[in-house]
């Protein structure tokens, strides 16, 4: 059996998104193709992709994006998420395999210029590369309330896994909360799968945009290249710091 050869390289991608201070750097590959089992190993170490782009934060000093996981077949919503679970069940859900669509594109470029407050309009180019070009099986999400489009979920279909890409949201539906409703509709998907856990990309503690990923229970955080416990992780994380 031949081997491939990947060729690794660093970005430099300005201030980082998450905190006020630091620069956001990773270690990142470019393929058109990945197998799911290929895919799922580098899940568990601690990557992530965008596009094509498979990647690995490197920041100097800064270790604070913290993979996390949920166990869907234990997963026990709050009593919050049950709320927004209910306030929500008058919408459809549709499943497409990953493309690109001209009310997609829309949807995104209001989310970036009114959520995220982009500077610039982003272009079709933009929404290609980021969310639509993908290396493995990726489904689209779209969430509709009767025939307006009002959120579109990626993820990524694995082995034993879903991985939870990206979701935008219109964002004069933010009341309804829809990106809690998403995560509680992925975990009920994956387990119609047979599919024991959902990645969420990275936890960053003091991060308001990241921080909230915790509150899916029982979860588990990436520590040393292994997965550990939720609650178990910041006694480890505290005195892996005391000794360095």
């Amino acid at each position: 059996m031949g081997s491939t050869k990947i060729r690794f390289y660093q970005t430099h991608n300005g201030p980082c998104p998450y905190r006020s201070n630091g620069d956001w750097n990773n270690l990142a590959f470019q393929t058109q193709n990945l197998s799911e089992e290929a895919y799922g190993s580098l899940l568990d170490l601690g990557f992530r992709r965008s596009g094509f782009s498979v990647y690995h934060p490197i920041c100097s000093g800064c270790t604070n994006c913290i993979p996390i996981r949920v166990n869907t077949s234990t997963f026990k919503a709050s009593r919050s998420q049950r709320k927004t679970w209910h306030k929500n069940q008058d919408l459809r859900v549709e499943h497409h395999p990953s493309g690109f669509c001209q009310q997609g594109f829309q949807l995104y470029s209001k989310y970036q210029q009114n959520w995220h407050q982009c500077g610039s309009p982003v272009t079709e180019s933009d929404y290609l590369d980021f969310l639509i070009h993908s290396p493995v099986r990726t489904e689209m999400l779209y969430y509709y309330d009767l025939d307006r489009l009002l959120a579109i979920g990626w993820i990524d279909v694995l082995e034993n896994m879903l991985s939870s890409v990206y979701f935008i949201f219109d964002p004069d539906e933010a009341s309804r909360r829809l990106g809690v409703y998403s995560l509680l509709y992925e975990i009920e998907y994956a387990r119609k799968l047979e599919k024991n856990w959902l990645y969420l990309g990275y936890w960053v503690e003091d991060s308001q945009k990241m921080s909230y990923k915790s509150d899916f229970q029982p979860a588990e955080l990436l520590f040393n290249k292994k997965w550990v416990p939720f609650k178990q992780h910041h006694d480890l994380f505290s005195k892996h710091n005391a000794s360095t």
